[in-house]
């Protein structure tokens, strides 16, 4: 679990220092304040950190962030993340399962960290990153970017997903609230993935359609019950989403949100970015029902600023936007 964070010098992101729950976890923002931005990098820290020492790896802590920033970020030198400015210096700490890791880097860094403090012990789980956009429709496009062109154009993100995605469903008695969340997934989108050769289709009744005409609402949330399935999320894992909200209707939204909950509840830390009012709401709404705290982070004006949604909705530009369109409707079906 992601304990404490502190980055600086991140593109947009002077600073940002934030405290994580266990369970639910929220950025918002404007369009480029760095939501997605701060997302990933955490993201390739956390999956550094359960990369490095796994199986017959053998790379230094070290290298195995290098390649993780390079695909994830791929950007010509790695110096380019750095926040302009004369004399800064990357820098991102964060304590993960009771173990502090960080790295650090100038402008000038081409493909590399200059600095980096590995964990005393390996992070057994496996961490996932769902982004706006599905994955399954363009799996083979992904594949042949990374592994033969070995070009960029899609990151690790979708890469990782790919891979996560691929392995078998595993059978067994799984977690109850992952018996809970499966199930509710499954009534919401009415089926689910299953692989013939190569390709993807969505199982409905007896029905197989492929991937390429089925909604890509559908099949977001059906890559979250294939990662529930194969056990490649469990209950020790980092969920990362990047807007929830893409892609899908309003009621879809709400039920999927439930389903997060139960995972929450189960153990899985999530962080999502968003610049949906309708999230915050409904995240309000399951801070208060569930007596559960929702650190949020908000980076919009000069300062970042935490919150908690358990303490109500915060003052922000998305929420008086939001706010604002109501009044506008109300004064005008009074003739105002």
């Amino acid at each position: 679990m992601l304990e404490t964070i502190n980055i600086k010098n991140c593109g947009p992101l002077q600073e940002v220092q934030w405290t994580p729950g266990p369970g639910f976890n929220v950025i918002i923002g404007e369009n480029d304040t760095g939501k997605t931005l701060l997302l990933k990098a955490l993201y390739a820290l956390v999956r550094a950190v359960e990369e490095y020492g796994r199986g017959s790896d053998v790379r230094t802590f070290r290298q195995v962030l290098d390649t993780k920033l390079t695909w994830t970020f791929q950007l010509k030198k790695i110096g380019d993340l750095v926040r302009k400015g004369e004399g800064n210096k990357l820098r991102l700490e964060a304590v993960i399962d009771g173990q502090k890791v960080f790295f650090g880097f100038g402008q000038s860094a081409e493909k590399g960290v200059g600095e980096a403090l590995e964990p005393d012990t390996p992070r057994q789980a496996n961490s996932a990153y769902l982004p706006a956009k599905e994955v399954l429709s363009i799996e083979a496009i992904i594949r042949q970017s990374r592994e033969i062109d070995k070009q960029f154009g899609f990151d690790d993100t979708y890469y990782d997903l790919v891979q996560a995605v691929n392995k078998p469903p595993r059978m067994g008695k799984i977690w109850r609230s992952f018996a809970h969340a499966r199930k509710g997934l499954g009534d919401l989108i009415g089926g689910h993935l299953e692989q013939s050769g190569k390709e993807w289709y969505f199982v409905k009744g007896k029905a197989w359609h492929p991937v390429s005409i089925t909604a890509e609402g559908i099949k977001k949330i059906a890559i979250l019950d294939r990662l529930l399935g194969n056990r490649m999320l469990t209950p020790d894992s980092v969920l990362f989403i990047d807007e929830p909200e893409a892609a899908l209707h309003p009621a879809a939204i709400i039920k999927f949100l439930d389903m997060l909950a139960m995972l929450a509840s189960q153990g899985v830390q999530i962080l999502m970015a968003t610049h949906s009012y309708f999230v915050l709401k409904k995240l309000q709404i399951l801070s208060v029902q569930k007596n559960m705290s929702v650190p949020l982070m908000s980076l919009s004006g000069t300062q970042p600023c935490a919150s908690d949604l358990r303490d109500g909705m915060p003052d922000n530009p998305i929420v008086d936007t939001s706010v604002a369109l109501y009044e506008e409707e109300l004064e005008a079906s009074l003739g105002k």
